[in-house]
């Protein structure tokens, strides 16, 4: 095989690989968020009817851009689960929900190079 011909598969290959971690990473932060994961710490998101987990999901930009983001019904609260202050008023926030609980959003994203890792683990790559 030529040079440029193991060159290109290899490019082939680097590329697939990237886009299959980067769609797996932005699945899994999607899922910390709402469901909690054991990768992050993150508890997920609280529930009562549903809503707020409900509210989390993903936009697809372009296939190496993604947007994880909450709306819809749960977007006057998220803020206040997040951080646990109450809107209005400013006191404290009182979760009722045994399920889920604060900083999902933070602690995905302070988890995210697990998420990478454990991500590129599952896939086989990167040894």
């Amino acid at each position: 095989m030529a040079f440029a011909d193991e060159w290109k598969r290899i490019t082939v290959k680097v590329l697939a690989d990237t886009q299959a971690v980067f769609t797996g990473v932005v699945a899994d932060v999607n899922s910390s968020i709402a469901f909690g994961s054991t990768v992050t710490g993150s508890p997920g998101q609280p529930v009562d009817e549903g809503i707020l987990r409900a509210s989390w999901g993903t936009t697809w930009q372009s296939p190496t851009s993604a947007l994880v983001a909450s709306g819809g019904a749960a977007a006057g609260y998220n803020m206040q689960n997040e951080d646990g202050i109450a809107r209005p008023g400013g006191g404290p926030y009182i979760q009722r929900s045994a399920v889920g609980g604060r900083h999902s959003v933070s602690k995905t994203i302070d988890g995210l190079p697990r998420i990478v890792e454990d991500v590129t683990k599952r896939l086989g790559l990167g040894q």
